[in-house]
């Protein structure tokens, strides 16, 4: 079951990208919104669990698709690099944005921590993708 959905997403390649660009936007508006937008909310308590789950998944969409694109020799450790410097940059742009948003070390602690979740997963899918042929996926 698990080799038939992992075959299902590397043959919808456009499908993956598309996700991944779906949810760049999404982090960078939440990441980024204006300080008076946010509001309170008790959501809020959650705020680690929050970047945690948010890098996660880009580090997740962003490494299928490297996997699917390099047909398994992704390099995992470019894939965490990636994650995790997206969060570090999202973090630095809050200090340097003029939109009343400060850099939040523990932030970007989750943003990593995430990344490294999401790499350590897909360093279990990368194991199973030579079941998959990836050889007549789509683009």
């Amino acid at each position: 079951m698990i080799d038939s959905f992992l075959s299902f997403l590397f043959h919808r390649r456009t499908l993956i990208a598309t996700l991944l660009i779906a949810s760049t936007a999404v982090i960078l508006y939440i990441t980024l919104m204006p300080s008076d937008k946010i509001g309170s909310h008790s959501l809020y308590q959650y705020d680690k669990a929050g970047h945690f789950v948010l890098f996660f998944g880009w580090t997740f969409l962003f490494g299928l698709l490297m996997i699917s694109v390099k047909e398994v020799n992704a390099n995992l450790i470019l894939i965490f690099i990636a994650g995790s410097l997206f969060g570090i940059i999202i973090e630095l742009m809050q200090d340097w944005l003029p939109f009343g948003r400060s850099a939040d070390l523990h932030d970007a602690i989750a943003d990593i921590l995430g990344a490294l979740a999401a790499t350590l997963v897909l360093f279990v899918i990368r194991r199973r993708v030579p079941k998959i042929s990836l050889k007549n996926s789509k683009p």
